[in-house]
């Protein structure tokens, strides 16, 4: 794959983009997308826009993103998507600090500048007299290879700004796409918001691979299935485990029948033949997807095995890959794969080695990031720690058939009094296991023999589940074995974006929940 002939040949697929906006359904071809792309990309130039030029983002889901992303790179522009973290702060200040050039808004943020400068642009409205600020040149020597600086948000808070290559993204795409096994007569359907890279990867590869690519936002996803019926959905584990949440409401003779069903369609030869059937006998389940789903993924963090054993059980293959924007994609379980506890095998081109304490270090000729251009002191160092060699802050091992398993994050690890170190995440996985837990954060508290557990419940909650979960904390051998007991605290409000315990990327916040919940 090689980006400058991707929008070259956009004429010549047969595929579509549609999208989800305000309940209704658009669709552009490529042909249409291509003339699109290329009456921006001149106005962009007319505008000042250049090879170099950082152009700033802040938008909704829409196809004008999309256009506008792709006339940029087309003129070889940095683009700079700002994320939902700076809600609020998309000003001026924020242009100055990034020396971004030009930037562009969607025309419902107009408020954000009240007398719109004239290096403000509206990406689904008329501009006028739009000219770039002038903006010093970089000296970094490899400037060329800059394809987009984003931000990445963590379960452990702050923000980190990365430089993605040019050559990284044409090195990382394919093998997982590759894995994916997508293409002409596939319509994958985005959600999440474009400012995530991982997003805007899927579209490149829709466009190269020629499949139908569907837009929305998370908020009309149920609404968009139905409607446009996806073949594919990528998504983060929290979609999984919330339709598995609604399962878990089921009346109990209904789980056990559909328990019986999906063991014996297991027993049927035929791949298609089991879906087939699954479709008929699950169907209150399958229509919300739409009618022609086949194939789930998700990333972003792992998913709880239980998850994926459900999921298995349906015949609805719920495929797993585990990477990182520093590196891209690494690993794939297939939806064939029955290891549900492992992130699967690594991709083409990935080579991993361990440091003796098990944190992951990754080998690839082309990691999809240079470097990071905002961090913590240090950060650089530690990650990228040789040419194509970076250190993913991840424990794991590898089993002999090549499985990969993750243990947790390295800077996450606890010691008990007594010296035992403890993975927190390997324990809430299993604590997430338990039917009335939609997350759990475990804490050792200083100077505490116990340990604390922060528990978000599925609703509607009440005393018997808060009293199941107890109980089912303190009888797992990995809690019983790491301490004496496990004191729970229950979340006043679910985990969300909006209350801070959750990032925008939708993974929790350890240090707002501790500080939520943890005080003295």
């Amino acid at each position: 794959m090689e980006f400058h002939s991707l929008v070259a040949a956009l004429p010549e697929r047969k595929s579509a983009i549609y999208t989800f906006e305000r309940g209704k359904v658009a669709r552009h071809s490529h042909a249409a997308l291509y003339d699109d792309v290329v009456r921006v990309r001149e106005s962009l130039r007319a505008w000042g826009v250049k090879a170099g030029t950082r152009v700033g983002i802040y938008a909704p889901n829409s196809y004008h993103w999309l256009v506008f992303d792709l006339a940029l790179v087309e003129l070889k522009a940095i683009s700079m998507p700002f994320t939902d973290d700076f809600a609020g702060k998309v000003n001026q200040d924020l242009l100055d600090r990034y020396n971004v050039a030009l930037l562009l808004i969607s025309k419902r943020d107009a408020r954000l500048f009240t007398q719109k400068p004239s290096h403000v642009a509206f990406i689904d409205a008329d501009n006028e007299n739009i000219a770039v600020l002038d903006r010093p040149h970089s000296n970094d020597p490899d400037l060329a290879d800059h394809f987009s600086l984003v931000f990445s948000s963590g379960s452990a808070g702050g923000l980190k700004g990365l430089v993605i290559s040019r050559k990284g993204v044409e090195a990382t795409l394919p093998p997982i796409f590759g894995a994916l096994n997508m293409g002409p007569g596939d319509s994958l359907l985005l959600f999440l918001p474009m400012s995530n890279f991982q997003q805007r990867n899927m579209c490149y590869a829709a466009l190269w691979y020629d499949y139908d690519l569907i837009i929305t936002d998370y908020t009309q996803l149920f609404a968009a299935m139905p409607a446009l019926n996806p073949t594919v959905l990528i998504a983060p584990p929290v979609l999984y485990q919330m339709l598995h949440a609604e399962y878990e409401k089921y009346p109990r003779w209904k789980k056990s029948l559909w328990s019986a069903l999906g063991l014996g369609l297991s027993l049927l030869p035929s791949a298609s033949l089991r879906q087939g059937l699954a479709r008929i006998l699950f169907g209150d389940f399958y229509k919300q997807f739409g009618g022609r789903i086949r194939l789930l993924a998700t990333g972003m963090a792992p998913i709880r095995s239980n998850i994926g054993k459900f999921f298995h059980q349906l015949q609805l293959p719920l495929c797993e890959s585990y990477g990182m924007v520093e590196a891209g994609s690494l690993t794939f379980r297939s939806p064939r794969s029955k290891v549900f506890d492992s992130v699967g095998k690594l991709l083409e081109g990935i080579d991993v080695s361990f440091t003796p304490n098990g944190e992951i270090i990754v080998s690839r000729e082309t990691p999809l990031t240079l470097r990071y251009f905002q961090c913590a002191e240090g950060e650089n160092e530690r990650v990228f720690v040789g040419q194509g060699r970076i250190a993913t802050g991840d424990m794991g091992r590898l089993d002999a058939e090549g499985n990969l398993y993750l243990m947790g994050r390295k800077r996450e690890l606890l010691v008990t009094p007594n010296g035992q170190k403890l993975h927190p995440e390997v324990i809430e996985q299993e604590l997430n296991n338990c039917p009335d837990v939609a997350h759990s954060v475990l804490y050792l508290k200083p100077d505490a023999t116990h340990l604390t557990c922060v528990v978000d419940l599925v609703p509607p909650g009440g005393e018997d589940a808060r009293a199941r979960v107890s109980q089912y904390a303190n009888s797992l051998p990995a809690t019983k074995k790491a301490a004496p007991f496990v004191e729970v605290i229950f979340a006043e409000a679910p985990f969300s974006t909006e209350n801070g315990m959750l990032r925008p990327n939708m993974k929790i916040d350890r240090k707002a929940i501790a500080a939520r919940y943890l005080q003295p």
